[in-house]
């Protein structure tokens, strides 16, 4: 949910150049090639530490931008910092996906997988839409302190990620 406020901290710390969103859509694209095979073969041993593993790294992430933007203000204006953390998200990302569905296919037996994967994309979606609306009415305030929040709910998250039963 972090990578919007991600691009409009990019446009507010560097500008918009034009180049700008297209360094983080290569950035982005880079990260889901290399991380694929990773994060397939991670799931296939542990859905749920896959992504407990991909949410810390996405959580770790926020947090050292939030700390570089807000007290390294030289280094929050370099064009450099931001298709670095897009990509490292963007890996993160892959990661949480892949562990995700995973996890979900893992879990139900049979018929029930369809039911189980409609489910979960719909909660994703309702989560999403809620989550994004509050991200949307905070970042008013501050685009940093959006993702320094994002980054300590995927924290928590990470947490109740490992915390899930094993399923095969």
């Amino acid at each position: 949910m972090s990578a919007p406020f991600y691009v409009l901290l990019a446009q507010k710390n560097v500008g918009s150049e034009s180049f700008l969103l297209g360094l983080l859509i290569i950035a982005n694209g880079i990260a889901s090639i290399i991380s694929s095979p990773f994060w397939g073969k991670q799931a296939d041993k542990s859905s749920k530490n896959t992504m407990a593993r991909a949410i810390t790294i996405a959580a770790i992430m926020g947090i050292v931008l939030f700390i570089i933007v807000t007290f390294f203000e030289g280094l929050g204006n370099q064009l450099w910092l931001y298709p670095i953390a897009f990509f490292i998200l963007g890996i993160a990302h892959g990661g949480v996906r892949a562990g995700r569905k995973t996890y979900v296919v893992d879990m139900a037996n049979g018929n029930e997988r369809t039911n189980y994967v409609a489910v979960s994309n719909t909660i994703i979606g309702v989560i999403l839409l809620i989550a994004g609306g509050l991200s949307a009415l905070v970042s008013i305030l501050s685009i940093e302190g959006v993702i320094l929040g994002l980054s300590l709910l995927g924290l928590l998250g990470a947490y109740r990620s490992y915390k899930l039963q094993d399923v095969e």
